[in-house]
């Protein structure tokens, strides 16, 4: 399975994940998977452990490690925009 296709189950099934990204292990909430005006694949989510809770972007093509636990979440973080301007194209969201 790609990135792509666990962050979107992910999504899917409101369900947090765990991924390295530079070099720090982050528990996430996803919330959106798209293209961003840098053409890059990304995952916008509410990150709950890392270097703080609050929205992050994660470039996809900089993720080290990523899976899907069995942590299940409820409604949106604080913020939510399903149509989050930084998304050009949006593949899923919550």
């Amino acid at each position: 399975m790609t990135y792509a296709e666990i962050i979107k189950k992910a999504i899917d099934g409101r369900k947090v994940v765990e991924l390295r990204y530079k070099d720090v292990p982050r528990k996430v909430r996803p919330h959106i998977l798209g293209f961003v005006g840098t053409g890059q694949l990304a995952l916008s989510g509410w990150q709950t452990s890392g270097t703080g809770a609050g929205w992050r972007l994660f470039h996809v093509a900089d993720i080290a490690e990523l899976s899907a636990t069995n942590v299940s979440f409820l409604g949106t973080a604080p913020g939510y925009n399903p149509d989050d301007p930084a998304f050009y194209r949006i593949i899923d969201r919550i």
